[in-house]
């Protein structure tokens, strides 16, 4: 049964669908709500919000979206709420999704498994996932969603209902404001971060 149609059954006085919506999606929103957080306990709770709250408002949905992006449009917003009130305590970032695109880490060496090495690679890391912490929101939030959570561009074009091109202009102002300070750390900063030779 498609979303919509189970949407019209739960609206119309069958409540207890809403469970195999919340079975459909559960694991997609508890995965952003940690990508937030880094929290067990807060990703737990937030996802319980969220789902509470698209229940409550499922009579004004519209069908001028697909369900999925305005759970996730949901989503989004109460993480980005949830960090306005807590900042997260780090975030992590995966790689590229095509080869247009440069991973964050390809900006640092790799290394072998000398544990001198190996120390230096984690200062590094978590020295990056600090700055994508510290992006303006509106770069953060893109970063999250297209290296951790893995929605493509367009999607999180959808989801955030701002157009493509301008969330492939704050990705890439993104990664390059984390360039900017990896070269800020390497001249001020006693050159731990290594960068890839060029």
């Amino acid at each position: 049964m498609k979303d919509e149609e189970l949407i019209e059954l739960i609206i119309n006085g069958n409540t207890e669908l809403y469970a195999e919506l919340i079975e459909r999606y559960k694991n997609k929103v508890y995965s952003t709500a940690y990508s937030y957080t880094r929290d067990y306990e807060e990703a737990k709770d937030l996802t319980q919000e969220i789902f509470i709250k698209v229940y409550n408002n499922l009579s004004g949905f519209q069908n001028k979206a697909q369900f999925s992006t305005y759970l996730y449009r949901v989503a989004v917003n109460r993480c980005i709420d949830w960090t306005r009130r807590k900042r997260p305590k780090t975030i992590s970032i995966l790689t590229c999704q095509d080869d247009e695109n440069v991973d964050i880490y390809d900006f640092i060496a790799d290394y072998d498994s000398n544990p001198e090495e190996i120390l230096l690679r984690q200062e590094n890391m978590d020295f990056i996932r600090r700055e994508v912490n510290n992006l303006p929101e509106i770069y953060s939030t893109v970063m999250i969603m297209y290296y951790f959570q893995e929605f493509s561009p367009q999607e999180i074009s959808d989801i955030l209902g701002v157009p493509r091109k301008t969330i492939d202009t704050r990705l890439f102002r993104a990664r390059n404001l984390i360039k900017e300070r990896i070269k800020r750390k390497l001249d001020f900063g006693g050159g731990k971060v290594a960068m890839q030779p060029s």
